[in-house]
């Protein structure tokens, strides 16, 4: 068990108390029978921790007790409550006497992230020639959809400014999961069961092969990070995320995910362990305080975590939208900093959710405030817009300048994020070294590449030409619009039949794999004919798609202008 108080012979820490140990065996926990057991005559000391992430509020919790020693003999015991100990030591006061070294920036010496890579530079030489714009731009992920990277993903990350990517830092993939890759462009990709499904086969060897075959297919599509395995626990039957995640058990949760990283990191790829933690709800997520004692988040939240950092060597890490006891894990220092890394021993990177709030402790939530989020040493905003111009308006800089942030620690999240490229596939493909993948027995009309989709830049209106395409039944239409204004288009689709007047042909207009709309044309005896739906886009990045079930149909094209903003 987890001690959270250190007293005289016990520290923080995991102790197996003096007693006796039963062991139980069996294939079910119905069918468990004691196979044999063990007595320790004296506490026994397994981990000192250092205490980390306790609550500030006070509250009580159960307890098991007896009554007297002949009641503790024969196992007669009441239940007690005691008050939960609360923090001592905060985030903010380790922080501060934790500063990492800051390197002074000798500017653009020629090192390359490939010298690094080959042990002709270290780690720390390269980062320091990054400037303040390029060390605030590359904790700023990209995206959704962003045209850097495999049309339809999620992020982009690492070299995502031109500078960057001439020092040898290549961009990086972010793709949604854990059940397959979701790919908002059309390409079609497997969809694996989800989470709790695998979890109830109890087979971690199965697992990891299932997502060894998943690494593929994610080389293929020039994916780095699966955004899984989800790993919360299901402490309430009616999450709504519970079907991503494994079970309530933070064993068995950790054993699967674990599995599934090693099976992702046979091929080189990796997953994102999320969310990290707490995330026990999906009502007002965003801000709801999981008010959690430490010991519970070490024995049940934390654990499986643990598991997968540990045995599996993840390194990937994604915090979750809320706050836990009162901080949000996207900017807490004793959750990224003290637990994962320093007592867990990780090396990868972190990153937020996708437009996470963060802010430091007591301070009203902002998704601007980079500074805390880099102090905490969680390593990327996601997403940006765009990395380099700062549209959404961090406080990166400035923190800098102002000196609530310091150098050093904006440049141990630039090592973090180099370090993790060094080992990508995006990384050897800068250096022309990636194998080939090829597919065999793909069903007729499978897209076996990825392609590039056609980004059309929209500041209030576009028009889009769609004539040439030879429309025929199940094909679609793929493009992508840049837009200057997020809110409600007008999206006006023209088109013609030679069919007679009583046809029906429809036309789906989907945003980021979802339909915004059905246009439905009857026949129009050849003549062109305009319909008009509402599409609500919600990111810069918008992937599009017009998909045709049916023939019979000419298109000439689409226009989008914009309406009005979101409310």
């Amino acid at each position: 068990s987890y001690n959270e108080v250190s007293t005289a012979g016990m520290p923080v820490g995991w102790v197996l108390e003096a007693g006796e140990y039963t062991i139980y065996a069996g294939g079910n926990v119905r069918d468990a029978y004691a196979v044999g057991s063990f007595t320790l005559d004296e506490l026994q000391i397994v981990e000192e921790c250092r205490s980390a992430l306790a609550p500030t509020t006070a509250f009580k919790r159960m307890k098991m007790t007896a009554a007297n020693e002949h009641a503790e003999a024969a196992g007669v015991y009441e239940v007690a409550m005691e008050e939960v100990p609360l923090r001592v030591v905060s985030p903010e006061e380790k922080r501060n006497a934790e500063l990492p070294e800051s390197y002074e920036m000798t500017g653009d010496r020629g090192i390359k992230l490939a010298d690094v890579k080959a042990g002709k530079a270290t780690l720390d030489e390269f980062v320091a020639q990054l400037t303040e714009e390029e060390l605030a731009s590359i904790v700023r992920g990209e995206g959704m959809g962003s045209p850097k990277v495999t049309a339809g993903t999620a992020a982009a990350f690492g070299g995502v400014t031109k500078s960057l990517l001439e020092k040898g830092i290549p961009c990086g993939c972010c793709d949604d999961g854990p059940s397959g890759m979701r790919l908002d462009s059309g390409m079609k990709a497997f969809s694996l069961p989800n989470g709790t499904l695998l979890a109830c086969t109890f087979n971690t060897q199965l697992n990891e092969e299932l997502y060894a075959f998943t690494a593929v297919e994610m080389i293929k599509n020039r994916v780095d990070i699966l955004l899984g395995p989800g790993m919360n626990i299901h402490r309430h039957p009616l999450n709504g995320r519970n079907f991503e995640y494994f079970s309530e058990d933070p064993l068995l949760t950790g054993k699967m995910a674990a599995a599934q990283v090693r099976g992702l990191k046979s091929a080189g790829v990796t997953g994102s362990l999320k969310h990290f933690c707490g995330n026990n709800q999906e009502t007002r997520r965003h801000t709801s305080n999981s008010i959690i004692s430490e010991r519970a988040l070490r024995e049940i939240y934390l654990r499986g975590f643990e598991i997968a950092v540990k045995e599996a060597k993840a390194d990937a890490v994604m915090t979750t939208y809320g706050p836990v006891n009162g901080i949000w894990t996207s900017s807490n220092y004793d959750l990224v900093t003290d637990i994962l890394r320093k007592q867990w021993g990780f090396e990868g990177v972190a990153m937020t959710d996708w437009w996470a709030y963060v802010c430091r402790e007591g301070d009203k939530p902002a998704k601007t405030d980079f500074a805390t989020m880099v102090r905490a040493q969680n390593d990327l905003y996601m997403v940006c817009p765009d990395s380099e111009k700062n549209e959404h308006g961090d406080n990166t800089v400035e923190s800098l300048h102002d000196g609530s942030l310091t150098l050093g620690e904006l440049q141990r999240c630039a090592k973090n994020i180099c370090r993790f490229m060094m080992n990508t596939h995006a990384f050897m493909r800068m250096q022309n070294e990636e194998d080939t993948i090829e597919i065999l027995g793909a069903e007729e009309g499978f897209e076996e590449c990825v392609g590039d989709l056609t980004y059309y830049k929209v500041d209030r209106e576009v028009v889009i030409d769609l004539s040439g395409h030879e429309i025929s039944k199940g094909t679609s239409i793929d493009f992508a619009l840049d837009l200057e204004q997020l809110g409600y288009y007008k999206a006006e689709l023209t088109a013609k039949s030679d069919l007679g007047e009583l046809a029906q042909i429809p036309v789906t207009l989907s945003f980021a794999g979802t339909p915004r709309g059905v246009y439905t044309f009857n026949g129009t005896n050849g003549q062109w004919v305009t319909q008009t739906r509402e599409a609500d886009l919600g990111m810069k990045y918008a992937i599009m798609r017009l998909y045709f079930p049916q023939n019979g149909i000419e298109v000439k094209q689409i226009k989008f202008v914009y309406d009005r903003p979101f409310e």
